[in-house]
């Protein structure tokens, strides 16, 4: 009888922590600085929607983020929009009283847009993340609060076929929905 109880404890912890998750999250302006040393300064906030699956501690999500930041060497007005399509791997770690500490390690997919030409330019690097995250499960679904300092790096061809390095970095508050 004994043993059944304690079956049952752990496994519906591990039930209580599976699933699909949307999340939504707003962040700082990247702070940006590549392989030329051209000056960059952000221009307004990040966003990032998250599309995820976990299974206990461990989670893969899909995620779509942007940033727009300016270049004070470029033609024009210097405006840039990055958007980038990620495919990370998460792993939480309970700390207790529903707090979690979470890293997390993927690839990505950035394109770069010119605003005034409408230029854009495509690279792939990584996105490696550290936060923090509350969460409450609820009866049905479950609901978490989050911080986290994302940076991403990608490489790009530019049109003069030299290859430029690019990393953002960003610290994002947001929210999880267990579906």
């Amino acid at each position: 009888m004994r043993s059944l109880v304690i079956a049952a404890v752990v496994l519906s912890s591990g039930v209580a922590s599976a699933g699909t998750y949307i999340g939504l999250g707003v962040g700082t302006g990247g702070n940006v600085s590549d392989s030329a040393n051209a000056s960059y300064r952000a221009d307004g906030r990040s966003a990032r929607g998250v599309l995820g699956y976990r299974i206990g501690p461990f989670s893969i999500e899909g995620m779509y983020s942007g940033y727009g930041y300016v270049d004070a060497n470029a033609a024009g007005t210097g405006q840039f929009d990055s958007r980038s399509v990620q495919l990370a791997g998460k792993y939480n770690y309970a700390l207790g009283n529903n707090f979690e500490l979470f890293g997390r390690l993927g690839l990505l997919r950035t394109d770069l847009t010119a605003v005034d030409s409408q230029v854009t330019t495509t690279g792939t690097g990584y996105t490696f993340s550290l936060g923090v995250e509350y969460r409450v499960d609820l009866l049905l679904t479950g609901f978490g609060v989050y911080v986290d300092y994302t940076r991403n790096q990608a490489s790009f061809d530019t049109a003069g076929g030299t290859q430029l390095d690019q990393t953002a970095s960003m610290w994002t508050a947001g929210v999880n929905l267990s579906l």
